[in-house]
């Protein structure tokens, strides 16, 4: 039996505790940050700066394509030939600036032409040093070597670069056009240092591989891309939605519930972010069976206590001017929680880990055509609002979590 010093030394439980130092960061200065941004910029300002935040995740997103899932995947199977990781890793790379440049073009694309971004085009402009800062920073790297403390050091930088100048300079609803600013120095920062780790620290080479190494690294990750975007369809196009349908304040007030609900369901990262790479290398199905039946309860009685306890927590962290419009957008949104735990475990820490990908992709792409069909009716019905998108999420969440069930019973994966 390991004695706990043992345990420690273990490379997969470095890589918990490392993750979990990480959420315990990407949730204390969210909560103490957004709530004060909420209070001090007001509703309308807060839904302006969400709204843009949202628009910009979707770059993060055509930036990432797929790489998070795809790249961790070969350097966890290719750990033992650094040759192929450097030529993989500089691939990547190389796909993922080349798509960084075609993203700022259509961005300045959007604030010239549109009315909605065209009044505020800077203000939006100044948030694509998330997405540059988000290129130059290879997480699947880490991932795939199993070194997740590096992984903490870019969001320890990142968020607290972002996120501390807001108590200092932020002071006004005016002072809403500094978020954005501060939010790209912040990641840049942390991009920076990432570059410095991988070339330096890590020891990998800078070269320009072959085209045919960069084309397969592209179409590798192509089917995962489809995945992340589908599943932002059902996530960040709800904000965008109501955003440019309802109006800054409406996105204020669902935004400050989705937060919280969004801030949950991240609870679970660490234990995805260790489970994807050790089920890829080791298919160890009786450790996953261990972990679902352990995080399965607990999942049931933490979210029985925030419903009880729901208005209680909306009134701590934004104040009263919240209960109105967020407290019923945050208790239909919790409720979906019940469905997304248990469906997060089984998607990509465990099927595609174990070698069934394209279902758990295509089964997001489906999801996600259903919940943009359930959108475009909601809006032609003219019953599209912060309620109705909320409950559209938990259907959406429900489906494929029985997709996901489906997958495990076809492929036999537990008995």
């Amino acid at each position: 039996m390991l004695n706990i010093s043992e345990l420690v030394k273990k490379p997969m439980m470095q890589n918990f505790v490392s993750l979990v130092l990480l959420q315990g960061i990407n949730y204390l200065l969210p909560l103490l940050t957004f709530p004060f941004l909420f209070r001090v910029l007001g509703v309308e300002h807060w839904g302006l700066i969400t709204f843009g935040y949202t628009l910009i995740q979707y770059f993060v997103i055509f930036t990432d394509f797929g790489f998070n899932l795809s790249a961790t995947k070969y350097i966890s199977t290719h750990r033992d030939s650094l040759h192929h990781i450097n030529r993989y890793l500089n691939s990547a790379f190389i796909c993922r600036f080349l798509l960084a440049a075609t993203g700022f073009l259509f961005l300045l694309l959007l604030t010239m032409l549109f009315d909605k971004f065209k009044q505020e085009s800077l203000f939006f402009i100044s948030y694509f040093g998330i997405v540059i800062g988000n290129v130059m920073f290879p997480m699947w790297y880490f991932q795939g070597m199993e070194k997740m403390k590096y992984i903490t050091v870019f969001n320890i930088v990142a968020k607290s670069v972002s996120f501390i100048p807001f108590f200092i300079f932020i002071r006004e609803p005016q002072d809403y056009a500094l978020v954005p600013v501060f939010y790209s120095i912040g990641f840049i920062l942390a991009g920076l240092i990432s570059i410095y780790i991988i070339y330096f620290k890590e020891k990998m080479k800078w070269f320009i591989p072959s085209l045919k190494e960069i084309r397969f690294a592209f179409s590798d990750s192509f089917t995962y891309f489809l995945s992340r975007l589908s599943v932002s369809m059902f996530t960040n196009i709800n904000t965008f939605i109501i955003g440019l349908v309802c109006g800054n304040t409406a996105v204020g007030y669902y935004s400050a519930a989705e937060k919280l609900y969004q801030a949950y369901n991240q609870l679970l990262i660490p234990f995805s972010g260790v489970l994807f790479p050790h089920i890829a290398k080791t298919r160890d199905v009786s450790f996953f069976k261990r972990t679902l039946r352990y995080i399965t309860p607990a999942n049931i009685i933490l979210l029985t206590g925030i419903l009880l306890y729901s208005s209680w927590i909306i009134q701590i962290v934004y104040g009263g001017s919240a209960q109105e419009g967020s407290l019923l957008v945050f208790r239909i949104l919790m409720c979906g929680c019940f469905f997304t735990i248990p469906s997060m475990l089984l998607g990509y820490p465990f099927l595609a880990a174990m070698g069934h990908a394209h279902y758990t992709n295509w089964t997001v792409v489906i999801v996600s055509v259903f919940h943009i069909a359930g959108l475009s009716l909601f809006f032609a019905l003219g019953v599209l609002s912060v309620y109705s998108v909320a409950a559209l999420v938990v259907c959406s969440e429900s489906l494929l979590f029985v997709f996901r069930i489906r997958g495990v019973k076809k492929y036999k994966l537990i008995s």
